[in-house]
């Protein structure tokens, strides 16, 4: 198995099951913000680009399929259905899709690992800001046993994506496109 191929797994694995208890634990209703679901989807197109990595640019169909039934098992699992649940799985899938179509056209392969750690930095930091906020609003001075409570739980999920988001970035630069799957792309990519 591929090191980065599991580690967007588990980055992505952590981070969904961080947002659905986020979400279930919210005092809002989780259609009052799309953080929650800006980040699920983040997390679950992270986990199947760090699955994908395992088996190659053969399978691409199963995982834009994968995309979309992963939203359904959790609504399933929940025993919820709500109608938004459709076009979330259809985005997802989408989404995918457009990953799967960027990587076999430009030949690189980090794009869709780079969006969806930007995503998840964008979300977390919009979370961080706001338990940030509760902490300096609080009336009283916490001790240091507190905040080492307090910033560990923040600190774990910021490192590895930080991490990820460093490797996707250097990824893309520093290495360029890949050389291309099929012989026909690759003979016009050198034409062009």
């Amino acid at each position: 198995m591929k090191f980065w191929g599991v580690y967007k797994l588990m980055v992505g694995v952590l981070a969904a099951a961080e947002s659905l208890l986020g979400m279930l634990h919210s005092a809002n209703a989780p259609e009052m913000s799309i953080w929650g679901a800006l980040t699920l989807a983040a997390a679950i197109l992270l986990a199947i680009e760090g699955f994908g990595q395992q088996f190659g640019a053969k399978h691409r169909w199963i995982f834009v399929v994968l995309a979309a039934i992963v939203p359904i098992g959790i609504s399933v699992f929940s025993d919820e259905w709500p109608p938004k649940l459709w076009m979330f799985a259809i985005a997802l899938g989408f989404v995918e899709w457009m990953f799967q179509e960027l990587r076999q056209t430009t030949g690189r392969t980090e794009i869709g690992a780079l969006v969806c750690c930007a995503a998840l930095t964008i979300s977390l930091g919009n979370t961080t800001l706001k338990v940030f906020q509760l902490y300096w609003d609080a009336p009283q001075f916490w001790p240091l046993q507190q905040i080492l409570k307090f910033m560990v739980p923040i600190a774990l999920p910021w490192t590895l994506i930080l991490i990820l988001l460093m490797h996707s970035v250097r990824e893309l630069v520093a290495r360029g496109p890949e050389p291309m799957d099929e012989p026909g792309l690759a003979a016009k990519a050198a034409d062009d």
